[in-house]
This record gives C-alpha cells, sequence and structure tokens, in this order.
C-alpha cells in the first residue's frame, strides 16, 4: 500500500522569494510551487529527509507548465544507522534520471506529472536538475516544480 511519506528539505540550491521551497510540503489547490531564482546556475539540488528511513517505492513530480528542467537525476542515502549522521560525509546512491518534456505541444498551459517506480530504502532524497527548457514564459531560465 502506497502512503505520501513526510519530509523536510535539508537542501535547496536556490529559490525565487516569490516561490520558495517551502511550498513543496504543502498540498492544496492554493499550493504556488517552487521555483529556481532568476538566471540560476545549473545544475540545480534540493535534498528531502523523511522522518526515518523509508523504502521508495514511487517518486511523482508535478513539474511547472514552462520552467521545466531537461533531466532530473534521482540519488539516495539510507545509512546503516540513523543516529549521528554527518550530512557532509553521505555518499549517495544515483538512482537514474528522468527526462521531462518541452511542453510546447500544449503551448505550455499543461503541468507533466512524471511517476518514476523505484525500490530503494532512503532516509535522504537528493535531486538535480539539469539546465531548462528556453522558451517565450520562461525568460528568466528558471525551473520550478508545483509538487
Amino acid at each position: 500500500m502506497s502512503a505520501k511519506l513526510k519530509f523536510r528539505i535539508v537542501h535547496c540550491a536556490s529559490e525565487d522569494p516569490e516561490f520558495p521551497v517551502t511550498e513543496l510540503l504543502t498540498h492544496s489547490p492554493h499550493t504556488k510551487g517552487w521555483q529556481s531564482v532568476k538566471f540560476c546556475d545549473y545544475p540545480q539540488e534540493m535534498t528531502l529527509q523523511f522522518t526515518g528511513i523509508v523504502k521508495l517505492r514511487q517518486i511523482q513530480f508535478l513539474s511547472h507548465q514552462s520552467k521545466i528542467s531537461k533531466r532530473v537525476e534521482l540519488f539516495t542515502y539510507a545509512p546503516k544507522h540513523e543516529q549521528d549522521i554527518d550530512e557532509s560525509e553521505i555518499k549517495y546512491k544515483r538512482l537514474g534520471y528522468l527526462s521531462l518534456d518541452s511542453n510546447e505541444k500544449s503551448n505550455f498551459q499543461a503541468r507533466e506529472l512524471k511517476s518514476v517506480y523505484v525500490d530503494a530504502p532512503a532516509l535522504y532524497l537528493k535531486l538535480v536538475f539539469h539546465e531548462c527548457f528556453v522558451n517565450n514564459y520562461n525568460l528568466f531560465s528558471q525551473i520550478g516544480l508545483i509538487a
């Protein structure tokens, strides 16, 4: 049985002040989502920490309709013991990557929901966003997630 896992965001490379990363912690029709700072450097990284070691089965992303990353890499880390974790010493395991559509076909009106099935224990999930699609609605070369 799948359940939405509780997490906190322990690292985010950048955020637009109007679209902070904390927007990803609440899910409602009024959620604006997160966006990187304007003209950010790539790659952009975000690290989530779960409340304990979990067994990841599925990861879902709801991408912004025009501020879209071309590729997202996924990494996990699960320590043998949860106590005394030095975050600077973490060695992440690469799970793979997913590619997102430019959304040109929908004229940047639709949001892409991407589901990835995995089988990995994790205390941390690191997302690495590689460059954005350039379009007339993304003049500041940003990326964004709604959920």
